[in-house]
C-alpha cells in the first residue's frame, strides 16, 4: 500500500450515496482508501474508536434522532482534534456553512461536487488547510461582498460571457463569437456562477440586473 494514501471514512444516512462514493474512490489510482462507512452519528462514534481515518466525509443532515453534521463535527473535533472533517451537503446556506466551520470542520462542499474537486478537497483538508468548493465559495462571496465589489469580482472576459449565457446562448455559439474554445467558455461559466452565487442561467441574469450589468 502506498505510504501517501489518504485513509477516509464516509458518513451519510443514504445507502445509495455511500455506495456511489465508495465506487468513486475505488477508482482513484491509490490516492484514497475508504476504510469504513456509517449511516448515523452514533455509528460514526462507534467506528472511529476502532479505526481512525485521516479524513471523514460527513453528511450535514441525518434522519431520525441522530445529531446533525455540525454537532457531530463539534463532538469529534473536541475528542479527535487531528481528524480532518469535510462536510457534504445539499444546502449551501451561509448560516449552515458558518456553523459547520465554527464547529470544527475544515471543509464544506455541495453534494454536486465533481470527483476531481472532491479529491482536491480531501487532500486540502488532510494537509490541515480549509476547503470550500466552487458552489460554496460563490455563496460565501455573495454574502460578504458589497454589490460594487461583487461587480468587480467578474473579469472583463467573464462579463463578456455572462450576458449571452444569461440570455440562453449556446456554448458553441458563444465560443465562436468570442473566438475562444468551448472548454474556455465552460470554465468562465463555472467561475461566473461561483462568483455570483448563481446555480442557473436565470440566477445569473437576476444578478446582472441587480448589479446594473444587464443589456437588452
Amino acid at each position: 500500500m502506498p505510504t501517501d494514501m489518504i485513509r477516509i471514512a464516509l458518513a451519510d444516512d443514504q445507502e445509495l450515496f455511500l455506495e456511489s462514493l465508495s465506487a468513486l474512490f475505488n477508482n482513484t489510482a491509490g490516492e484514497v482508501e475508504v476504510i469504513w462507512s456509517a449511516r448515523s452519528g452514533e455509528e460514526v462514534f462507534e467506528k472511529i474508536k476502532e479505526e481512525m481515518p485521516d479524513v471523514l466525509l460527513l453528511d450535514y443532515t441525518f434522519k431520525g434522532n441522530s445529531q446533525d453534521g455540525a454537532e457531530i463535527s463539534r463532538l469529534l473535533s473536541e475528542e479527535y482534534p487531528e481528524l480532518g472533517i469535510l462536510m457534504l451537503s445539499v444546502s449551501c446556506e451561509i448560516a449552515i456553512i458558518r456553523e459547520t466551520l465554527q464547529n470544527g470542520a475544515r471543509g464544506y462542499a455541495s453534494k454536486e461536487i465533481s470527483k476531481a474537486e472532491l479529491l482536491r478537497g480531501i487532500h486540502t483538508v488532510h494537509a490541515g488547510d480549509y476547503f470550500l468548493d466552487q458552489t460554496t465559495l460563490g455563496e460565501v462571496i455573495r454574502h460578504i461582498l458589497p454589490a460594487k465589489m461583487a461587480k468587480a469580482s467578474l473579469t472583463p472576459r467573464e462579463l463578456e460571457v455572462a450576458l449571452p449565457y444569461a440570455k440562453g446562448k449556446a456554448i458553441k455559439e458563444m465560443a465562436g463569437n468570442l473566438f475562444i474554445s468551448e472548454d474556455t467558455v465552460e470554465s468562465h461559466i463555472k467561475n461566473i456562477r461561483a462568483k455570483t452565487g448563481a446555480s442557473s442561467r436565470y440566477e445569473v441574469s437576476e444578478w446582472l440586473k441587480k448589479n446594473d450589468l444587464w443589456d437588452e
